[in-house]
């Protein structure tokens, strides 16, 4: 069976940020920042710790919205002029930089681009010049970093402030402005850079 061709539809995907309370996980300092990627594949929930507060007001969220291509899936090549982050796949020892950077290159559309290295490490590129490299375990699917990083620099963030970053098992509760702990953030809402 041959596997689905990706498309523009199937990599379309939108982050939610929303800060959550009290201090990110055990041992790291910095704010917590709950982030939800919804993709066709799904909702995939993310803590990450960043060095600066999230937002000008503590209970507010962003939503991003961006076209996110795995290189190494069947079509994605076809559709790698739109995409805001590309995702490489693996590369060989020490080459990752140079690969990231050809592609920002290459692909002016391109903000973040992601690449494996052979020991597990992560490594983002942003077309602003910052950097970063992740080593997580277990591992973090390098698309889900690249949507999670071009979230952050929508925000007006910088890769540098990424500081650590875990997969959550099931999307958690925010505080609401009311007090009350809500089941869900609102759905973004279709053709939004970022809302309340």
């Amino acid at each position: 069976m041959t596997p689905p061709r990706t498309g523009p539809h199937t990599a379309f995907r939108t982050v939610l940020l929303t800060p959550v309370d009290g201090p990110p996980s055990a041992g790291v300092p910095g704010t917590g920042v709950e982030a939800r990627i919804h993709s066709p594949a799904g909702v995939r929930s993310w803590l990450l710790t960043t060095v600066r507060p999230f937002g000008p007001a503590a209970r507010r969220s962003f939503v991003d919205e961006h076209l996110a291509l795995d290189l190494t899936a069947p079509g994605a090549a076809r559709w790698r002029r739109h995409a805001d982050v590309l995702h490489l796949g693996r590369t060989g020892p020490g080459r990752a930089r140079d690969r990231l950077s050809a592609v920002l290159r290459a692909y002016p559309g391109c903000a973040v681009a992601t690449a494996d290295d052979a020991d597990g490490t992560l490594f983002a590129l942003a077309r602003t010049g910052g950097r970063l490299a992740l080593r997580t375990s277990p591992p973090v699917p390098g698309i889900d970093l690249g949507s999670l990083a071009h979230a952050w620099l929508a925000t007006g963030g910088t890769l540098n402030e990424l500081v650590a970053l875990a997969e959550l098992g099931a999307p958690t509760g925010f505080l609401a402005p009311g007090g009350f702990l809500a089941p869900s953030a609102p759905a973004p809402r279709p053709g939004a850079r970022h809302g309340a």
